[in-house]
């Protein structure tokens, strides 16, 4: 007996889950929407013409769906969440990238970067073809001492500075450092006689302008 009521409860609890499942999922008047979600937007769920807003389709209405526009991003994260074709606005201009010829609003035209091989959607990432701005300080023409510095100015204003160095003759590279924004200064090694160094300053773009001087050691 003990064995039998077991069973009934058994059947019984696994009927009620079934029950509940079924009309967890049930769409009466079969417009695509639950019947759940029906009841919990005041439409009818047995009314095919009363139904809740579904922008993509889903199944989902809008009020309860995460991603109305079924574009893969969320809502909140969606800067145009009922547009499907447009997900990011990288100026934030109101303008979804799909269709901004200037997505970071840089000046320079996505088509123009593309060519260039910078990144649109960056804005601190575009075309530049100038050399930095490229001023040595006075130099002595000898200098009895076989270490020296060479300072200057450079600036960049373009997508900014990149490294300054001096190479000499032989092929030897003295990198140097800035000490302010654009002041710099470069630690030489002078060998016995002329010395004619080459100052280069190298912008982020890798474009480079270059300076010769003559220092007699």
């Amino acid at each position: 007996m003990g064995k039998l009521a077991f069973l009934l409860i058994t059947f019984g609890v696994f009927g009620l889950v079934s029950s509940y499942s079924q009309a967890k999922d049930r769409d009466s008047d079969r417009d695509g929407i639950n019947d759940r979600y029906e009841r919990m937007l005041n439409t009818d769920p047995n009314d095919p013409k009363s139904k809740p807003a579904d922008l993509d389709g889903d199944h989902i209405p809008d009020a309860y769906d995460l991603d109305m526009d079924g574009d893969g991003v969320n809502n909140w994260q969606d800067p145009f969440p009922r547009n499907a074709q447009e997900s990011a606005d990288a100026d934030g201009d109101g303008v979804g990238d799909t269709q901004d010829t200037d997505s970071d609003g840089d000046g320079f035209s996505n088509a123009d970067e593309k060519l260039a091989g910078t990144n649109p959607f960056n804005p601190r990432s575009f075309p530049d073809t100038e050399g930095p701005v490229l001023e040595l300080t006075e130099l002595p023409e000898a200098s009895d001492s076989r270490i020296m510095d060479i300072r200057g100015m450079a600036l960049d204003l373009g997508m900014g500075m990149k490294k300054i160095q001096v190479v000499n003759e032989d092929g030897d590279i003295f990198p140097g450092h800035f000490e302010y924004t654009t002041h710099f200064r470069v630690k030489v090694r002078l060998n016995r006689g002329e010395n004619q160094l080459q100052v280069a300053a190298f912008d982020k773009a890798n474009n480079v302008s270059r300076q010769f001087v003559n220092i007699a050691y």
